[in-house]
């Protein structure tokens, strides 16, 4: 039989992640308007989600708490979108890297304002910027190591530096969802991510495949 306490642990879990869901809409849709986050007030946050103030505060310290927690969750979709990345081999062709980094590209799209948002906060809060770079050490980690898998297995060029290589990647690829992706129409980002896929097909696996 279930305890009580961890009926109500849940419960009280669940209603985090209800308030943070509607906080979190609430954000999006005010910057997508021209709001600054930095600027934004609680009050204005909880009014615009329909959340009490007093709400607000049993489940976060501050804007910055929600935006960690925020940073937490985009990390593990992220994750999943990456691992059709970091899953090719020495089988894979450039139609699978673009429909991989398609899938990355896609899901990030939807909150580019949101994580620009965090970028920015990262400038002053320093458990935001803690968080934020922690997504890219994780993100290059990852790529790091599809590197030196590839570069083991023949299928990427062995002469690249794999720590250097996945870090400008990585930073590349972040500036670019923010600066080139982030409000772009549907047939831009096709583009874009059509340009995403030269650059790392030609930096990685290009050279393995005997052309360029």
């Amino acid at each position: 039989m279930p305890s009580i306490t961890r009926k109500a642990q849940s419960s009280r879990a669940q209603r985090r992640d209800d308030i943070r869901a509607k906080l979190l809409t609430a954000v999006e849709q005010m910057l997508a308007e021209g709001e600054s986050f930095t600027e934004l007030s609680v009050e204005r946050l909880v009014a615009q989600a329909g959340v009490a103030r007093s709400t607000f505060y049993v489940y976060f310290e501050d804007k910055g708490e929600l935006l960690r927690a925020w940073l937490e969750d985009i990390t593990d979709s992220l994750d999943d979108s990456a691992t059709d990345w970091w899953g090719l081999d020495a089988t894979a062709d450039r139609d699978d890297l673009r429909k991989a980094l398609s899938s990355i590209v896609l899901t990030y799209r939807p909150h580019t304002n949101l994580m620009a948002a965090a970028f920015d906060a990262a400038a002053y809060d320093p458990a935001v910027r803690e968080a934020a770079m922690g997504l890219i050490a994780h993100n290059t980690a990852g790529l790091r190591k599809h590197i030196k898998v590839g570069q083991r297995e023949g299928f990427v060029d062995p002469n690249l530096p794999a720590a250097e290589v996945a870090e400008w990647l990585t930073w590349m690829a972040e500036r670019g969802l923010h600066q080139l992706v982030r409000g772009a129409p549907d047939a831009t980002v096709e583009a874009l991510i059509d340009a995403y896929t030269a650059i790392v097909w030609n930096t990685l696996y290009a050279p393995c495949k005997g052309a360029v």
